[in-house]
């Protein structure tokens, strides 16, 4: 019973990756950035390219938007860098937006644990396989998106469980990248 329960969490957590959905986002988005945007800015993207080839990188953006991780993915994409697996909570795995989601690398976390020690277990094995692994790994460490602009005090539990996760099977060093998005227009 608790083997068919851990499957479930599997399924209702796991990214499912898939790169020709990206191609197709590759194209979508790039048209949708040059209509939005006079000009993506992009900052220390080279210094990204020399780390990561032996380090897992770990994406720490600020969130004001939904937005913000669609365009991190694309700017790394961009720039030669691997796209990231992306935290997302579970209440944006709904019909239609979750398997696009899921494909672009999202993979969905409950917002609390507590009482699920069947989940938690579950939880950190899925994120200590894809550290493991060395795959690359984003979240907003404010939890949630911020509705005024100004960024949120943080919320350590990924980060918590990024690092136990590690200490479990350390294999590569990790390596967190905080990431500004900024949409302020210049004049």
């Amino acid at each position: 019973r608790a083997t068919a329960q851990a499957r479930r969490y599997v399924d209702e957590i796991a990214a499912d990756f898939s790169y020709p959905f990206i191609l197709l986002m590759r194209r979508v988005l790039r048209r949708l950035w040059d209509r939005l945007y006079n000009g993506v800015v992009v900052h220390h993207s080279e210094s990204l390219r020399q780390i990561a080839p032996g380090h897992t990188l770990v994406y720490l953006p600020c969130h004001r938007s939904h937005i913000d991780y669609l365009l991190l993915s694309y700017v790394l994409d961009e720039e030669g860098l691997a796209i990231p697996y992306i935290a997302a909570g579970l209440n944006l795995n709904i019909p239609l937006i979750g398997p696009w989601l899921r494909r672009g690398g999202a993979f969905f976390l409950r917002r609390s644990f507590r009482g699920k020690p069947l989940y938690r277990a579950v939880f950190h094995a899925y994120l200590t396989q894809m550290l493991t692994r060395g795959t690359a790994l984003e979240y907003f460490i404010e939890g949630g998106r911020s509705r005024t602009g100004r960024s949120l005090p943080p919320k350590l539990g990924m980060l918590d469980m990024t690092v136990r996760s590690f200490l479990h099977q350390p294999k590569r060093p990790l390596v967190f990248v905080p990431v500004y998005i900024g949409y302020e227009k210049l004049v």
